[in-house]
């Protein structure tokens, strides 16, 4: 890529193909030459100022957000503009705005992105540590106004069985953004060398691994195919039983990893996040890890990371896909056998003492009944009889008279 930067004074021509140069702006002005194809420059402002308008050679201006999509890329910071013009106009700019008193417009035209091959060979669920570099006139650039907010990222592309990589991928999966923090597997921070850490979640396949920018100021993309295999081991989880704590056991496939290498750090985590460690180390293809022995009743996660050696030499870190059970309580205590025997009669209740007085009262008014009956019967039986002696009587005084008989029954009627 050619390219060319100089002051806009008027004995000053422009420069022999500069790569990157460092212009002092005069009346924020500064030229580019014909022939340039692409240029990236940053403008430094006041802190927290507007961004800057651009005015092109021949009058008409680009903004931080109106300017032809595809063309220019503009990134604004709080002191900063980055931006990127792709064919620009040759001849004299000029940037209108707060800017830095002191400040010197730096035009690059050699901007490349760097990367440390990915192994061609990975494996499902397998971490991997990404690096990469931005090179800037063969040399990597420590400059946080370039590196921050870069966007850079790695992606996985995935196309159909047969498919071409010139093709529509069927998948586009993000792995990992590019850091230079310090933090996690990057080393240093702002040393220039950038780290994704990813963990390979994709199903296994081939793919095209894509490294890129996504800033619009640095856009530069890097590419290479891996081939992503399942898990190089099968492993089962035993729930606890019967008092036997819960274990995890392990076929390693010789095939891909040296068994003697494998190591494993996981953790068994209640349903209150409380973690309990466990470890275990291979000695042959199989493997058999004892865990700790859960009391509390609820739901165990097991997880963990298995460390080893590939038959090529290659180091490699694999997460174990999780796995989990249940301690349930112990079943309730049987119900106590009713008996089947008839229930006892259920007491009466004895009826107050005020409620006897009509049950008396009746009685009484029934015997009363009875006895002024049976009292006038025998005062009938009584007139009878006095009533049959008198007449009695009167037959003796009368010689001349036969007996008669009395019936008192009839008598008595």
């Amino acid at each position: 890529m050619v390219g060319a930067a100089a002051l806009l004074s008027g004995s000053v021509g422009a420069a022999d193909s500069v790569g990157a140069a460092d212009v002092p702006l005069l009346a924020n002005r500064f030229r580019i030459d014909y022939g340039v194809k692409e240029v990236t420059f940053i403008i430094h402002r006041k802190p927290d100022s507007a961004p800057v308008v651009l005015v092109q050679p021949d009058g008409s201006k680009l903004y931080s957000i109106r300017h032809p999509a595809g063309q220019v890329g503009w990134q604004v910071t709080p002191r900063a503009d980055l931006i990127t013009i792709r064919d620009p106009m040759p001849g004299p700019w000029q940037a209108i705005g707060d800017t830095d008193p002191d400040n010197r417009i730096r035009l690059l035209t050699d901007v490349q992105l760097a990367y440390d091959p990915i192994p061609l060979r990975l494996y499902q669920n397998e971490v991997v540590k990404l690096t990469s570099r931005l090179v800037i006139e063969g040399a990597i650039s420590r400059d946080p106004a370039y590196l921050d907010n870069l966007a850079m990222t790695a992606r996985l592309q995935r196309f159909h069985e047969g498919q071409g990589s010139d093709g529509e991928p069927l998948e586009d999966i993000e792995i990992g953004r590019y850091l230079d923090d310090g933090k996690g597997l990057d080393e240093v921070p702002h040393d220039g060398v950038l780290t994704a850490e990813t963990t390979l979640l994709a199903p296994p396949g081939k793919y095209r691994a894509v490294i890129t920018t996504g800033n619009e100021i640095f856009t530069r993309a890097r590419h290479q195919e891996i081939l992503l295999y399942p898990l190089p081991f099968r492993y089962e989880l035993l729930a606890p039983s019967e008092g036997q704590p819960p274990k995890l056991t392990f076929i390693i496939d010789k095939e891909e990893l040296d068994p003697a290498s494998v190591v494993l750090a996981g953790v068994l985590t209640d349903s209150t996040g409380h973690p309990l460690s466990f470890r275990g180390n291979a000695v042959n293809a199989t493997m058999t890890v004892t865990l700790p022995l859960p009391s509390a009743v609820g739901q165990y996660r097991v997880s963990g990371t298995l460390y080893g050696t590939s038959v090529s030499g290659r180091e490699v870190r694999i997460t174990l896909p999780e796995k989990s059970f249940n301690i349930y309580p112990p079943p309730p205590p049987p119900e106590p056998v009713v008996s089947q025997s008839l229930p006892a009669p259920a007491p009466v209740a004895e009826p107050e003492a005020s409620s006897w007085w009509p049950w008396v009262a009746g009685g009484v008014a029934v015997l009363l009944t009875l006895a002024a009956a049976a009292g006038m019967l025998v005062l009938q039986k009584r007139k009878a009889l006095r009533r049959a002696l008198a007449a009695q009587q009167e037959g003796k005084a009368s010689a001349k008279a036969p007996a008669t008989e009395v019936d008192l029954n009839q008598m008595e009627q």
